[in-house]
């Protein structure tokens, strides 16, 4: 739900030994977001401004 208040829908989560990526459309386009590490790890806060760091580059 944090994803989509930013405007991203998430199609896909890979999931490696160290991180995720989430495949996501963003403005009409697809992109895949490396996370750091696990969703589970971040509390909401991390996470949004995660993605907030990921969507500006």
């Amino acid at each position: 739900m944090e994803a989509q208040k930013l405007g991203l829908k998430v199609i896909d989560i890979y999931r490696y030994k160290d991180k995720e990526v989430l495949r996501c459309i963003y403005r009409g386009k697809v992109m895949l977001i490396e996370l750091s590490r696990y969703r589970d790890s971040m509390d909401l806060e991390m996470f949004r401004k995660e993605l907030q760091s990921r969507l500006q580059t």
